[in-house]
């Protein structure tokens, strides 16, 4: 019996040290993403908006935004209800400082037209930086 178990072990062990290996860098990536996420909901909304609905809109990924080299992007969206004009909005977030893994992320906004006196507004924050070994990235 002793055999049987060693000879498991032997294959065991060394499968799950790959499975860990290749699974830290997804890990790391998945907390940054997941940070940047409570960053960006955590950040204060502009006066008279709301969120639209409690929605995860968060992707990771190579080249999200187009090009191509080696770098992982991260992208968040929220959407949010307003009755405030698209200028104020634009102001609002102009001066946000919204941290991103290396530097500050960028932030771009989406308007659709107004329903019922409000507005939806989609709040986009896009990160990147360079890859270190997570296989959705290289």
């Amino acid at each position: 019996m002793r055999l049987g178990w060693g000879c498991l072990a032997a294959l065991l062990v060394p499968l799950a040290g790959l499975f860990v290996l290749v699974m830290i860098p997804m890990w790391r990536d998945n907390a940054r993403l997941e940070a940047l996420y409570e960053r960006v909901t955590d950040y204060p909304r502009p006066p008279n908006t709301r969120l639209a609905y409690y929605d995860r809109d968060m992707t990771l990924g190579r080249n999200l935004s187009g090009g191509s080299g080696d770098y992982c992007d991260y992208r968040v969206r929220i959407t949010l209800l307003t009755t405030l004009q698209p200028e104020e909005i634009r102001r609002h977030y102009s001066k946000a400082l919204i941290a991103g893994a290396e530097d500050n992320a960028r932030i771009s906004l989406f308007f659709e037209d107004p329903v019922d006196g409000e507005s939806r507004v989609v709040v986009e924050v896009f990160d990147s930086h360079g890859s270190d070994w997570d296989w959705r990235c290289t």
